[in-house]
């Protein structure tokens, strides 16, 4: 990239230059060598190209803090109960092909992309009968749309189909169908060894390829990964410099597995493993006690909050307010387009913030604007392997950053004209406002359109491959069937959990009658 100058009516920087107005930043090879204020980055010519302009607002590019390009590769929509939708995913899984996770992931990364989103964090689970479990298809995509990613090889080792003992919880079914469910791929638990092979050779042939790419561990979910995994996966992440990322605390039966099996605390679990530290990342955190909140914060681990996931799968919300009141770290993920809606970070973090207005609380109201844009920029930029290098606009840093135009949500001026920047993206803003999006200095987004993939080119052979590219086989078929029948077992597994009372903050519908007079 030419020696750029980027100018902007505000810059939203992160790090110690916070809110610059009338700011502006150079680039230069990709990196960014100044920030400060316009007037005086503009005696700092010549400039082979100056973007930007006034009515924009210039931010870090979204660290996306959890994500699975695999999503796109499941059919229809979830929305019960989380551990029946988790299921389901194993159970409507496609047999598909490297050219169809490829291209779907090019696809939705290509969403993502327009969203503002400059690096993912990717927990993959991949299929075992593909070469090195078809993650390469996924890291290609990425290549080829222009973006960062943190890959996360998943690894599960015990209640793989639910929160029970895999053989206790077999003896529930009829003894040829406990058979059958042995032998399937349902519960997406590949061996461990082959799995710690595939992240060696995956880390060898592709961590830091272009400066965008990292292979971190991934042990998948507190309920299936025991304590020799997690701390194997501590080791194997200090060995190789790498990060770890894990769902934790997701589900209210996830809770109240670990209460029966674990303690009080599942994170105390956590902090005991050696696990934790500023290079984990854990994905919803919803079901969080006070304790739990209190050991996070502590470890420096960053929560990565996906309000829309958490609704769609009734999982519930996340404690933003006592996290940040904890003074503990904070992330932003939309999770995949299965228990997600849409790639369009700016909607996550409004979401994000209407969630967090509590009808109970007179003094609620919003959390600012800033803060919550800095958990999606800045908050996962470190367990993404990216510390240092994104999410704060600051000399030194990579040139990843986002564009928006104000004409829309700024109009009319004098009706905004005491708003925080930060607050009008947050409330107004969605993907139609950015006018380009960049990573390391390169433009992958201008105007809506995606510059260095083919976006019609997909979109046509997704169209070419039609039904045939959800079209289950007669395994997969047969998985469904199997799924289906497990199902009454896991729903009576759960339902004694959602019988015993919790204690507020956990999900509250307002009233059911009345109060007296």
């Amino acid at each position: 990239m030419p020696r750029t100058l980027i100018t902007g009516s505000t810059v939203l920087a992160n790090g110690n230059l916070g809110t610059i107005t009338d700011g502006a930043l150079v680039v230069d090879d990709g990196i960014i060598t100044e920030v400060g204020e316009r007037t005086r980055l503009e005696t700092h010519g010549p400039f082979e190209a100056e973007l930007g302009g006034p009515d924009r607002i210039i931010i870090p590019g979204f660290v996306n803090g959890h994500y699975h390009t695999e999503c796109w590769t499941a059919p229809g929509l979830l929305g019960s109960l989380f551990e029946l939708d988790n299921l389901y995913m194993g159970s409507g899984l496609i047999d598909t092909t490297e050219e169809i996770i490829e291209l779907l992931a090019t696809y939705g990364l290509i969403h993502a992309a327009k969203g503002g989103q400059t690096t993912l964090i990717d927990t993959f689970y991949g299929r075992p009968w593909i070469h090195l479990l078809g993650a390469e298809a996924a890291l290609r995509a990425y290549d080829a749309v222009g973006l960062r990613v943190a890959l996360g090889i998943t690894m599960r080792d015990q209640n793989t189909y639910t929160h029970e003992d895999d053989e206790r919880f077999l003896a529930r079914l009829p003894a040829a169908i406990a058979e059958e469910v042995r032998k399937s791929p349902l519960g997406y638990a590949w061996p461990i060894e082959d799995q710690f092979r595939v992240f060696d050779q995956l880390y060898q042939e592709w961590d830091g390829r272009r400066g965008r790419s990292r292979i971190i561990l991934a042990p998948d979910w507190t309920p299936v990964c025991s304590d020799d995994l997690y701390r194997r996966c501590r080791r194997a992440a200090d060995e190789y410099g790498t990060t770890i990322t894990t769902h934790a605390l997701e589900t209210r039966s996830e809770l109240m597995w670990t209460v029966e099996n674990v303690g009080p605390s599942g994170m105390r679990r956590l902090e005991e493993l050696g696990v934790l530290g500023e290079d984990v990342t854990l994905s919803h955190f919803v079901w969080a006690t006070d304790e739990d909140i209190a050991v996070v914060a502590g470890s420096g681990a960053v929560p990565v909050h996906c309000p829309g996931s958490n609704l769609r799968s009734s999982t519930g919300i996340c404690r933003v307010r006592d996290i940040l009141a904890a003074e503990g770290s904070l992330s932003i993920g939309t999770d995949g387009i299965a228990s997600g809606d849409r790639e369009d970070m700016v909607g996550e973090v409004r979401l994000a913030s209407y969630l967090q207005r509590d009808a109970g609380d007179i003094t609620s109201g919003r959390i600012p604007g800033a803060t919550l844009l800095r958990a999606a920029t800045e908050g996962a930029a470190v367990p993404a392997g990216f510390g240092g290098e994104v999410g704060t606009l600051a000399p030194g840093y990579q040139a990843d950053l986002v564009c928006f135009r104000t004409d829309r949500i700024g109009f009319p001026a004098a009706r905004y004209a005491r708003t925080p920047a930060s607050d009008l993206l947050v409330e107004r803003a969605d993907a139609g406002d950015i006018e380009f999006v960049m990573v390391g200095g390169e433009m992958v987004v201008r105007d809506g359109d995606v510059l260095l993939v083919d976006e019609q080119r997909i979109i046509d052979r997704i169209n070419e491959l039609a039904e045939d590219l959800y079209k289950p086989t007669a395994e997969a078929r047969r998985r469904r069937e199997l799924a289906d029948l497990m199902t009454t077992h896991i729903e009576e597994i759960c339902r004694r959990w959602y019988e015993i009372p919790v204690h507020r903050p956990a999900t509250i519908m307002n009233t059911r009658t009345a109060p007296d007079a």
